[in-house]
């Protein structure tokens, strides 16, 4: 018995997203005869299937001519929806700055490739906005409507020291100075340039942002600033104070005369006889008879990465090829939270209890003196003595905020040097002595490769593998 004709009907399908519609044909099994279908039933076949949308009449015929068994064939396609684009800004200065220095193919560090800060000058364009533009609809084969995704425009850069143009597109500096993106904010700073040298003839330098000075620093000057500071030149016999972070490109020849302060970190080419404090870490090429203390991590990279005399501590921990040298120069080395230190935040911590015990105390006098003027019927507001004692309370409440954000950060800083560790990659040489927490240790012979750690037992050194 012949099959009916529906049993040869070919198979509609359509694409997950809606966008092409295939037909496939059932192969012929020999023995029933195969009967051919007109383009209107293939379209009648495409109606049943709910396609009615970018239907391909020139295959349809072709098929209903030809039929191809066994495998899809495109018959139908949709138009996709173009989607739009988010509006953007375009910021036509640098955001990213390589602040370590690159390694030549010597293994020596190249200093001057480190870049700092970006400057702008005044009417510069420091960015663009790209506006958003919204997509187009498709449409499914089977006639639906496929809508792009919605797209938003940014609002208005914020930040300080540029214009923007009436048109919300254009941003222009509006000073000379150094540029930045802090939190999404576009920050255009004043910047304290000296093309030359810093000394007798320039004066000392005292400036609440960045300075920047192209030559060295010498002859007893002074720089302090509240921003960053950046010295391409040498310095020497001179005091550097740093708010945020302190570029040292020429290195510091400090005759034991140079005091350098640092809240931020410090990248210097080499030091020499300098006294040095810094909050954060330390990258460098050598230390050579300097006493640095550093809350943060110590780096010293290069072929001539070195602690070579004085006293050097880093509460995060040390890197260094070499410490000390063949001549068993007396090299001291640091890390962790050292006695002083734990000592200096429990009397701290006892100063801000006593200080709050007395302020509760001055507290209770005053609500004294409130009740007793309550009591009697009379303003006791201007009485001398609840106007000392109020003073007295101001003063030791500003005391104890400001001791306690003290208190928070030395907190911080001991809890970062939990896991410290000195690690020596090169010599560790004999007439080093060395320090992690309140464990001390002196070297008596030159070891390799080794790192040095606290143990219960005390210092252990642990040799470096690869």
């Amino acid at each position: 018995m012949a099959q009916p004709v529906s049993a040869f009907a070919p198979k509609v399908q359509v694409s997950s997203d809606g966008l092409e519609a295939t037909m496939t044909f059932k192969i012929p099994d020999g023995k029933n005869e195969v009967p051919k279908f007109t383009a209107a039933q293939l379209l009648g076949f495409l109606s049943n299937a709910n396609v009615s949308f970018g239907i391909d009449q020139e295959m349809l015929a072709r098929l209903a001519d030809s039929p191809i068994y066994g495998r899809p064939i495109k018959v139908a396609a949709g138009t996709p929806q173009q989607q739009g684009t988010p509006g953007y800004y375009e910021y036509l200065f640098d955001t990213n700055f390589n602040r370590k220095p690159t390694i030549r193919p010597d293994g020596t560090a190249d200093y001057m490739s480190i870049k700092t800060i970006e400057t702008v000058q005044k009417g510069d364009v420091i960015a663009t906005y790209h506006p958003a533009v919204q997509g187009s609809r498709g449409m499914s084969v089977r006639g639906q409507i496929l809508e792009p995704k919605p797209v938003r425009d940014l609002p208005p850069l914020i930040g300080r020291g540029f214009d923007r143009s009436s048109d919300n597109l254009t941003y222009t500096a509006k000073i000379d100075g150094k540029i930045e993106v802090n939190q999404g904010k576009i920050l255009v700073s004043p910047v304290h340039e000296v093309q030359g040298d810093v000394g007798i003839e320039t004066g000392n330098i005292k400036f609440n942002g960045d300075v920047i000075v192209h030559g060295g620093v010498h002859d007893g000057a002074v720089i302090d600033a509240a921003g960053n500071v950046i010295i391409h030149g040498l310095i020497e016999d001179c005091d550097i104070r740093a708010g945020k972070d302190l570029f040292l490109l020429s290195g510091v020849k400090g005759n034991e005369k140079t005091i350098i302060d640092c809240k931020g970190s410090i990248t210097a080419q080499f030091v020499e006889y300098a006294i040095i404090t810094c909050s954060g870490n330390i990258t460098a090429d050598y230390f050579f008879k300097s006493k640095i203390s550093c809350d943060g991590h110590i780096e010293l990279n290069g072929n001539n990465a070195s602690i070579i005399g004085g006293y050097v501590s880093a509460v995060q921990g040390v890197e260094v090829n070499d410490i000390g040298n063949s001549f068993g120069t007396i090299t001291n080395v640091s890390v962790g939270v050292d006695v002083e230190r734990a000592a200096e935040y429990e009397m701290l911590a006892k100063k801000i209890m006593a200080l709050n015990a007395n302020v509760q105390k001055i507290k209770k006098g005053i609500e004294d003196f409130d009740k007793l003027g309550e009591e009697r019927g009379i303003n006791v507001k201007e009485d001398p003595r609840r106007m000392q004692l109020l003073r007295v309370r101001i003063r030791d409440e500003a005391i104890v905020l400001e001791e306690t954000k003290k208190l928070n950060y030395m907190k911080e800083v001991i809890m970062s040097g939990k896991d410290a560790t000195i690690k020596v990659y090169r010599r560790l040489y004999a007439g080093s002595n060395l320090s992690v927490d309140d464990h001390h240790a002196s070297i008596n012979e030159t070891h390799e490769a080794i790192e040095i750690e606290k143990s219960e037992e005390g210092i252990r050194l642990v040799k470096i593998r690869g």
